[in-house]
């Protein structure tokens, strides 16, 4: 095998070999000028190569820990979901727009969580506690009768974005099932094309799914609820 790479080498720097013809006149090079070809070739292959795979980021690169927890706080746009579960993107596809808002809790590294999901026309509020250890951060809430308990961890991503990664506990009629999930949300509800293809790419180092749930990000529930019904006039 070592022969089969070095043959071409070989090959080029026997002197016997080392006559090239041209149809006007005879170029005779030496060994040496060959070798010395030969490697300033793979010189510029080396840094082309070289370029091009800083330009590809590994995963490594792109699952990093959001180390400024301070950039999640205020209100965002969920913008787009993964999943290694079928069923839990065909959850989340019941609501039409959802947005959050985590606010921190004084004198501490937890915060709440204010939600609101637009789910058949109608407006469905809620809310959550956290509690962080290290990098993880566990979010348990109560919904439809059912506990839900989320251990992620916050990752770096876009500006103006936050990235969410979770395993996702749920209990219903005494069994558990686990999940993992990626959810970015947005400041704007916009996203450029290229962090699209990043948000993407983190997906895959995530072993998830390749379906995404985009979720629309315009006709948003407003941070208050309104109410249902007019008021009754006393007078």
């Amino acid at each position: 095998m070592l022969h089969n790479i070095l043959s071409p080498i070989l090959y080029l720097a026997s002197p016997e070999r080392a006559h090239l013809s041209h149809p006007h006149r005879n170029i005779h090079l030496t060994s040496i000028q060959l070798l010395t070809m030969f490697a300033q070739f793979c010189f510029a292959f080396l840094a082309i190569s070289s370029l091009a795979a800083a330009s590809d980021q590994g995963c490594d690169e792109l699952i990093k820990p959001l180390e400024d927890r301070s950039k999640v706080y205020g209100k965002w746009i969920t913008y787009a979901i993964a999943s290694d579960s079928e069923e839990n993107l065909k959850a989340y596809a019941i609501s039409t727009s959802s947005w959050a808002k985590m606010s921190p809790i004084p004198d501490s590294d937890e915060f709440t969580i204010h939600y609101v999901d637009r789910i058949e026309g109608k407006c469905v509020h809620g809310t959550a506690n956290s509690s962080t250890s290290g990098n993880t951060t566990t979010v348990v809430f109560h919904f439809n009768s059912t506990d839900y308990e989320c251990v992620g961890r916050y990752l770096k991503t876009c500006a103006e974005c936050v990235l969410w990664s979770d395993e996702q506990m749920k209990e219903f009629d005494g069994k558990v099932k686990k999940t993992n999930n990626l959810v970015l949300f947005t400041k704007t509800g916009k996203l450029d094309e290229s962090d699209k293809e990043i948000f993407k790419k983190q997906a895959k180092c995530l072993n998830l799914l390749p379906d995404f749930y985009f979720s629309e990000t315009t006709d948003l529930c407003p941070e208050q609820s309104e109410p249902t019904t007019a008021p009754t006039d006393t007078n």
